[in-house]
């Protein structure tokens, strides 16, 4: 274990040549993600598509959404922003938008119908 001497340990408290960050200075999220049986690690700023900060008091995990038709998540489970081809519906993303509601043009999120005035 080194002290960040190498490029790709880039804000790292702790890092392994092997796997990359194991420890970030306090305002960085650790992002983890595996390639095969290999796992690496890497500090970052934000959090990239697909996950969220999630701020502890060890260490801040980039943590991944738990739909993969999710582009970004407020939490692990309530998605903020859909893929394409998704429709986003209460925090979901939806094939289609459920009966009751249409897609706003250009955001691809779900709102319930207005009526006209009388």
């Amino acid at each position: 274990v080194s002290t960040g001497l190498l490029e790709n340990c880039t804000g790292c408290v702790l890092c392994s040549e092997d796997n990359g960050c194991i420890t970030c200075h306090h305002r960085l999220f650790l992002l983890i993600w595996r390639d095969g049986i290999r796992q690496y690690g890497m500090c970052v700023h934000t959090c990239p598509p697909g996950y969220f900060g999630l701020r502890g008091l060890e260490v801040n995990r980039c943590t991944k959404c738990r739909s993969p038709s999710c582009e970004s998540c407020f939490s692990r489970d309530f998605c903020m922003k859909c893929k394409d081809k998704f429709y986003l519906h209460k925090g979901q993303c939806l094939r289609q938008c459920p009966p009751g509601t249409r897609a706003q043009p250009g955001t691809r999120e779900c709102q319930g119908k207005r009526h006209p005035p009388p």
